[in-house]
C-alpha cells in the first residue's frame, strides 16, 4: 500500500481557518436577524439551512484543529486550501467596497 502524503499548513492559513470561524459566526447573526437570506455558497458548500451553516463551522474547527496540531492530509491540505481562498477574496472583496485602492487591496492575496 502507498504511503499517504501529509503536508505542513503555513501560519497564515491557520490565521484565515481562525478568522474563517469568526465569519461564519457573523454570517449566522445576519441569517438570524435577517440581513442575509439562504441559499449561501461558501468555500464551495452549499448552505441551505443553519444545520448546513453548523456543519461547515464544524469542518473549519476540525481542519483548523488538524493543521494546528499535525501534518494534514492531501484531501484535508486541498479542503484548507478552498477555505482560506474564499477567506482572502471575501477580505479582498470588502476592503474593495470600503474604498481601498486595488493595489493596496490585492495584498490580501500574500496569504496565498
Amino acid at each position: 500500500m502507498a504511503e499517504v502524503r501529509k503536508y505542513f499548513v503555513k501560519g497564515s492559513w491557520i490565521f484565515n481557518l481562525e478568522s474563517m470561524d469568526d465569519k461564519l459566526h457573523c454570517i449566522k447573526y445576519d441569517l438570524e436577524d435577517e440581513k442575509i437570506s439562504f441559499p449561501l455558497t461558501i468555500a464551495g458548500t452549499k448552505i441551505t439551512d443553519f444545520d448546513d451553516l453548523d456543519d461547515l463551522i464544524d469542518e473549519c474547527e476540525t481542519l483548523q484543529w488538524a493543521a494546528k496540531s499535525r501534518k494534514v492530509t492531501g484531501k484535508e491540505y486541498g479542503r484548507i486550501k478552498e477555505i482560506v481562498s474564499w477567506r482572502v477574496e471575501q477580505r479582498y472583496f470588502r476592503c474593495i467596497a470600503n474604498g481601498m485602492k486595488e493595489k493596496d487591496a490585492g495584498a490580501c492575496f500574500s496569504d496565498l
